[in-house]
């Protein structure tokens, strides 16, 4: 087993000096990284697409909000299911494996939503969808594990997800654009169909064990051997179902999902209500309402890497190690809370200012509490399973927030409770973070 104390960063042959191999922008790493970057970019461009369809939708099979909550949030119920399966599976079949059959299936069930003519065959393709989803956060966490020193974990961990924001940021004014022009049934196959694009270059390219990709430099190669754990790659192999039961066992594997879980319910509600808020509160057309939504994800996307970036600057290996970055946690969970004052200014400029903010704390808590997950699993060769809990707990509480808002809606007419709600339980997630991921996850 790999303890914290022994998994310390290793003195590298590689001239110290040689930033062609040493530096994360400059290494053929880089690619591998834009890989997962595009994973996770193309995931939520597929994800958000029915949340700025969703006013037309509605509008054209008569549904209303509570209907229309079930629609938005399908997805996250298999999504949710799958994590943590689908994380043993990552350790069990590894990742190369594990994204493409997943992408392939997802894109297929986004093709389909287009295709859709009732409430089950809507329901049935967002089922799907989060079915093939849930793989690219487990499957590229165990990557970034395998790939990336521990110098550059955070950096690695908040470009990976941050598709996350770039996702949105593209895809809700893309998605318009395509609605204006061709119809939402076109949008959802067109925006399906680029997953396929994606997985040929993964298939061409990625190899789970560094060492057996040609295109990158021997130098290279000898660097990411001495500096991750890509060296122990094949103890996957040996990990048993049982593993879960083990990570269940540990208070700070409850600690890291349920304050996921908390921060995740208010990402969920802006990714699926915030343009249905921006038109039916603030009475903004579609395509404002829209941009105003990507600029927020943009913004979120720019600084939430700086943030992740500055975690690994201020900490030094050995801290990382003793999961300080803890402190960084709580504290833009906590910033997130100020969420609850969307409601209480009238002013277009403020709200934007306001949402911006929420959607930058909430994407450098998201990225600095996967990175954190990493740092506290001792043991490689169980990290998917550890995120696939990690994730489970996030989307749990993230798969009710459509509905839960949309019946709110519909009861009070108003989004102040809901967004109250939001406000409420990033705090208790940030109290959760602080009492119960002290220690570190030690696994055989």
């Amino acid at each position: 087993m790999s303890t914290p104390v022994e998994n310390t960063v290793k003195t590298t042959g590689v001239e110290p000096g040689n930033k062609t191999v040493t530096s994360l922008w400059r290494g053929k790493r880089f690619f591998i990284m834009a890989l997962l970057f595009f994973a996770s970019l193309i995931n939520y461009i597929d994800r958000v697409s029915m949340s700025v369809a969703a006013p037309v939708i509605s509008k054209e099979f008569g549904w209303d909000a509570g209907t229309m909550g079930i629609v938005l949030s399908a997805f996250l119920w298999s999504y949710a299911f799958c994590l943590v399966p689908v994380g043993w599976l990552t350790d069990k079949l590894r990742p190369r494996k594990i994204n493409a059959l997943a992408v392939a299936f997802w894109s297929v069930a986004a093709m389909l939503t287009g295709m859709a003519n009732n409430f089950v065959t809507m329901v049935s393709s967002r089922l799907a969808l989060g079915a093939g989803e849930s793989a690219t956060m487990p499957a590229g966490s165990k990557v970034v594990r395998q790939w990336f020193t521990i110098q550059e974990r955070g950096l690695a961990t908040a470009l990976a997800r941050s598709g996350a924001e770039a996702g949105p940021a593209i895809g809700m004014p893309l998605i318009a654009w395509l609605l204006t022009e061709a119809g939402w049934r076109v949008a959802f196959v067109i925006t399906g169909a680029i997953g396929f694009v994606w997985l040929f270059f993964w298939l061409k390219y990625f190899r789970n064990n560094p060492q057996e990709c040609a295109w990158v430099s021997a130098d290279e190669r000898k660097y990411i051997a001495e500096n991750t754990d890509s060296e122990k790659i094949g103890e996957e192999k040996g990990v048993s179902i049982t593993v879960i039961l083990q990570l269940l066992k540990q208070k700070t594997t409850w600690g890291l999902a349920l304050s996921h879980g908390c921060i995740m319910y208010t990402q969920y509600l802006i990714l699926t209500w915030l343009p249905s808020y921006l038109m039916q509160v603030r009475h903004m057309e579609l395509m404002k309402a829209s941009l105003f939504s990507a600029f927020a994800f943009v913004t979120a996307w720019v600084l939430g890497i700086a943030v992740c970036k500055l975690s690994d600057t201020l900490l030094t290996p050995e801290k990382v190690l003793q999961g300080r970055r803890r402190i960084m946690v709580i504290t833009f969970m906590a910033l997130s809370s100020i969420f609850i004052f969307t409601t209480m200014v009238d002013s277009p400029i403020v709200i934007f200012i306001i949402i911006t903010l929420v959607k930058t704390f909430l994407a450098s808590t998201i990225g600095l509490n996967m990175t954190l997950t990493n740092d506290l699993v001792a043991n490689p060769a169980v990290a998917g399973s550890a995120f696939g809990i990690l994730l489970l707990g996030g989307n749990l509480f993230g798969s009710m927030a459509p509905v839960v808002t949309g019946y709110i809606v519909k009861t009070t007419g108003s989004f102040d409770s809901a967004f109250l709600l939001a406000g409420v339980l990033i705090i208790i997630g940030a109290l959760i973070s602080a009492t119960m991921t002290r220690k570190p996850i030690n696994i055989e």
